[in-house]
């Protein structure tokens, strides 16, 4: 059992985070809150999928919301943000078909495609810009999938929306 090993304030001599007996870095939290949160959630907000890969099928295109993590993150640490797109179904059946490590990169093909930050407006409707999340090991992460959430309710679907209307009508 992991609680045995030396600690100071919850962080091991490994470098993880002890937590219900078992030992994690923020690689493994972030995948925690994914699984735990986010998922639940975006399929709650309607979207289907697993991993970090989410979408809704509507009027012959797929709307899709992925979860990238920054490539540069610490034990203790990890940052990351959302990417949206749009795609005629026909178009991304091609691709995946074609390509199919595309879809794991989060590329989408032809299409509309725009990070969440960009979609955010504050202010007098200034977008909020590149944004990213940061969650840490062993930290309370409710309030944050809430956050990232409400980000995907308020902008992030309206947005999905509204361009699979702009490529149907």
């Amino acid at each position: 059992m992991t609680s045995r090993m030396p600690s100071v304030g919850g962080l091991t001599q490994t470098g993880g985070y002890v937590e219900a007996g078992a030992v994690r870095n923020a690689d493994e939290w972030f995948r925690l809150m994914v699984e735990t949160g986010l998922a639940p959630g975006l399929r709650a907000l309607g979207l289907s999928g697993n991993g970090r890969h989410f979408r809704v099928i509507e009027n012959a295109h797929v709307g899709q919301i992925s979860i990238l993590q920054s490539a540069k993150s610490s034990t203790y640490s990890t940052r990351f943000t959302l990417s949206l797109s749009v795609t005629a179904t026909d178009e991304w059946a091609s691709q995946l078909r074609i390509r199919p490590y595309t879809r794991a990169a989060g590329h989408t093909g032809a299409g509309w495609q725009e990070r969440i930050g960009n979609l955010m407006l504050v202010g007098s409707g200034v977008p909020i810009g590149d944004l990213w999340w940061k969650i840490e090991a062993g930290r309370p992460f409710a309030n944050l999938s809430a956050e990232v959430l409400t980000a995907v309710r308020e902008f992030g679907l309206p947005a999905i929306r509204g361009q699979i209307r702009a490529r149907v009508h």
